[in-house]
């Protein structure tokens, strides 16, 4: 007969954003099932930044559109007809200039006259260059490098929104395994970081008992071998179970292993996995397991 305590695979559970606890769905002692909502955060300030990522996408989506779309013909007629007015105004500037210069060959009007009606007519010729640009710019439209500018800013908005969604959905935590709370580490109000353990769930339904074997006794067992289990706190009841684990390497004894052969310096850690289907047996539990003999 060897002597071990009962184990069994307990996962953390943990927020994966920070936050305060709005509530606990659970407690300690309770039984989950996989995919169940356990605890939750106050959801205001990642509601607040979904909102603020949505509307940031729509207004670059906004920005993208007006790009692509190009300039309206209203614009474009605009820009005609103010080119229209330029020409004529520098046509009128140019005849001012040969009547002032007509003049002054006549003695009949100053030098001065003649500079400004010169001046004048550079003024016109810029305002339709201007004129004639602004028109070419808006018949063109947008050039390819700003509209793929504002298509990756869209798209980067775009990806913001959807990190911005993925943070709201991690202030429900769920269990991704079936077992019973063990250990509660939060409250309802506290503050956690995340990845901070908030609950613990031990998978109950296949637990298994640790013993050790020394090494005179090694090769009498295998993998696969049937055991039996007892445990003080269920007196007359005998849980089935199978060898799935032997170490291939020794170690000296635990100190809290308690054996009924004297002790011995080295052993072999052996894992028994055990059948415990209506969750008897209980983390931490002592027991004694008996092996059925290995057939040869």
């Amino acid at each position: 007969m060897l002597s071990g305590t009962v184990k069994a695979r307990e996962t953390d559970l943990a927020f994966q954003v920070p936050g305060r606890i709005a509530r606990l769905f659970v407690d300690e002692g309770d039984v989950v099932t996989a995919g169940q909502k356990v605890a939750g955060l106050e959801q205001r300030d990642y509601v607040l930044a979904m909102a603020h990522a949505r509307a940031n996408a729509e207004v670059s989506e906004a920005a993208l559109a007006v790009l692509e779309a190009g300039s309206r013909p209203q614009e474009v007629k605009a820009a005609e007809a103010a080119m229209a007015q330029a020409e004529a105004q520098l046509k009128f500037a140019q005849s001012e200039t040969r009547h002032v210069s007509q003049l002054i060959s006549k003695k009949l009007a100053a030098q001065d006259q003649l500079d400004r009606a010169r001046l004048q007519e550079d003024v016109a010729r810029a305002a339709l260059t201007q004129a004639k640009q602004q028109l070419a710019l808006l018949q063109e439209g947008a050039r390819k490098e700003e509209i793929a500018r504002a298509r990756a800013e869209y798209q980067a908005q775009q990806l913001a929104m959807v990190m911005a969604q993925r943070q709201l959905s991690y202030v429900d935590l769920v269990s991704p395994v079936a077992g019973s709370i063990t250990v509660r580490l939060a409250e309802a109000g506290e503050v956690v970081g995340a990845g901070q353990v908030v609950l613990r769930v031990a998978t109950l339904d296949r637990p298994w008992v640790r013993v050790y074997v020394n090494e005179k006794d090694l090769s009498r067992i295998r993998l696969g071998q049937a055991a039996e289990v007892r445990v003080d706190g269920l007196p007359g009841k005998v849980f089935k179970g199978k060898i799935t684990f032997i170490s291939s390497e020794a170690e000296f004894t635990p100190k809290t292993v308690k054996t009924h052969d004297p002790r011995v310096d080295l052993v072999y850690r052996v894992k028994v996995d055990v059948a415990n289907p209506d969750g008897a047996l209980k983390i931490g539990m002592p027991a004694d397991v008996t092996l059925t003999p290995a057939s040869s």
